[in-house]
């Protein structure tokens, strides 16, 4: 597997870290990932290695305010920027890898994120891949909290505050857990403007998704705590044309760091070789 790192400027100027995992051979095809809220794309290297040894190149970054990228942890300029990040991320992967088929891949957050991209911006892409998506919480802030957040993000957008994400939710293995908490570049912060902006961008996906006209793989875990397993299923049910969903019972968040991670892989692999 071959490693390398670059790096790309924002449209406000900003530096994003990125990072390509390749095959010694020439790639079947290209992967973009777009990972979860205040963690890093070098997290994914163990679950990527699977698809390398299957002939598939993978492209990730640092969203801003994320891992090795620029910008305020937790904090964003608007939803559209974020949109524009995933846009000059694919431009540098058909610099890159020319001529491949290119996939997106979004976990959690980036779930929201590149479900929203193949809604609103889909062209040049042959499909995605989507696991565990904030298109709704498990357990929904209650309304007061609902409602200061819809003032804040106003008076004081990039303002944040503890995420609330408890890493005891993303696996069942405890040395995963462990990996997670002693990740130097890993936070847990989120400001009232990007926790806004993606409870309304999940919905808007949820209510739009018979838009959907590109191949998308559907995976969550039926015990996710995080992110409602739920919402993904009412999803997949109201666009079953583009949507392949599958559940896998008795996991929770991070399917790439559970006991499922093989078999994850594997599904995701048969996918995209499917579609080229």
């Amino acid at each position: 597997m071959i490693e390398k790192d670059f790096n790309l400027k924002t449209k406000q100027g900003l530096t994003l870290f990125a990072h390509t995992w390749e095959p010694s051979e020439k790639p079947k095809a290209v992967l973009v990932l777009v990972h979860g809220i205040g963690e890093h794309c070098l997290r994914y290297t163990p679950y990527f290695k699977l698809f390398v040894e299957a002939g598939i190149s993978i492209f990730g970054f640092d969203l801003i305010g994320h891992g090795q990228s620029e910008g305020k942890k937790g904090a964003i300029k608007s939803y559209d920027a974020l949109m524009d990040d995933i846009e000059i991320s694919l431009l540098k992967v058909k610099q890159i890898f020319p001529n491949l088929p290119q996939f997106i891949y979004g976990h959690s957050m980036g779930g929201n994120l590149a479900l929203n991209y193949l809604l609103r911006r889909p062209s040049g892409l042959k499909g995605g891949i989507i696991t565990s998506p904030w298109l709704a919480l498990t357990e929904e802030p209650n309304v007061v909290l609902k409602g200061l957040v819809s003032i804040l993000k106003n008076i004081i957008p990039n303002m944040t505050i503890d995420s609330g994400l408890d890493s005891k939710n993303i696996s069942s293995i405890s040395a995963e857990i462990e990996k997670y908490d002693s990740d130097p570049l890993n936070h847990g912060r989120i400001s009232f403007r990007l926790f806004n902006e993606l409870s309304k961008s999940g919905k808007w996906a949820l209510e739009n998704i018979q838009q959907l006209a590109l191949p998308t793989l559907l995976l969550h875990g039926t015990d996710d705590k995080i992110t409602s397993p739920i919402a993904s299923k009412v999803a997949a049910s109201n666009n079953s044309q583009f949507i392949l969903h599958k559940e896998w019972p008795n996991v929770g968040h991070e399917l790439h760091n559970d006991t499922c991670r093989n078999e994850v892989a594997k599904k995701s692999i048969t996918w995209i070789l499917n579609q080229i």
